[in-house]
């Protein structure tokens, strides 16, 4: 159940089941109960509708405008796949559709699970405030309506960032920075990194939930690896390579490989042939 608690949104359950059968919408509803924005903005009233049947309530959020110092005032604002937004200022850009590498935003995540709903959006709230600028959150319907392995509160999240000294500046991004490099790669049952594997594909978003289906019905499921992108830009280039390596084949989903920096040993695969080629 979905409550507003004196102004604040909070999740409640009467049973363990209802927390099984929790979703992404669960997942990203507990973290909206448990984060402060200073402001909370919609694009245009039929983004505020969508988001209003996904999340009801949402546009009741309370705001906290004594946020004291500038660089912890994060904006929450939902948009559309093509909103571009130009100023350096903390802010997470939630979009309900994928975009396309020529989009300008310097960070760029995208969920592929429906733990992904609540994990991906307390870490660009982290990293608004790390970087003072806005971070692009692309949360689709699919890792929204998919099923969470555990409570939404057991989902582990970053510690909250909080800046303290006034001599604060804005953290550098470059392509292996901690904070900014998310992914989610399985090797198969019993296998890790050094173990030889015949195919790896690389996938993001929505794709990863149909290829994690393939695999699980696959009769060579734990001769395949799978790495599933969460952060579209930077992409860091050491991340592709541990995860190549000791592999015969490497295929990347179309909407995943024009994402990627040229790479003769990457091949560029439709989802609908994913299912044959490892069956």
């Amino acid at each position: 159940m979905f409550d507003n608690d004196n102004g604040r949104i909070v999740l409640r359950s009467n049973s363990l089941f209802g927390y099984l059968m929790a979703n992404g919408k669960d997942a990203l509803k507990y973290v909206l109960s448990t984060i402060s924005f200073s402001s909370i903005k919609f694009l245009d009233s039929q983004i505020q509708n969508y988001w209003n049947n996904v999340v009801p309530g949402i546009s009741d959020l309370q705001t906290n405008e004594n946020i004291e110092n500038p660089a912890q005032r994060v904006e929450l604002f939902f948009g559309n796949e093509t909103y571009i937004d130009k100023e350096d200022s903390p802010k997470i850009i939630i979009l309900n559709k994928s975009i396309k590498p020529i989009h300008h935003g310097h960070v760029i995540l995208e969920t592929s699970s429906g733990e992904d709903c609540a994990r991906l959006l307390s870490i660009s709230h982290t990293n608004a405030q790390r970087f003072s600028m806005p971070i692009y959150l692309i949360i689709n319907k699919e890792c929204l309506n998919q099923n969470l392995n555990s409570k939404p509160e057991h989902i582990p999240l970053p510690p909250k960032y909080v800046i303290r000294d006034k001599t604060w500046a804005p953290d550098r991004i470059f392509v292996n920075h901690p904070a900014l490099n998310f992914k989610r790669i399985t090797y198969g049952d019993n296998k890790g990194p050094r173990d030889k594997a015949k195919f790896l594909i690389i996938s993001h978003g929505k794709s990863s939930l149909i290829i994690n289906k393939f695999i699980s019905s696959s009769k060579i499921k734990n001769n395949i690896r799978h790495l599933e992108l969460q952060t579209l830009r930077p992409i860091s280039n050491e991340t592709l390579m541990q995860a190549m390596k000791s592999v015969k084949q490497i295929f990347s989903i179309e909407d995943t490989f024009v994402w990627l920096e040229q790479n003769s040993q990457i091949k560029s695969i439709q989802l609908n042939q994913i299912d044959s080629l490892i069956s």
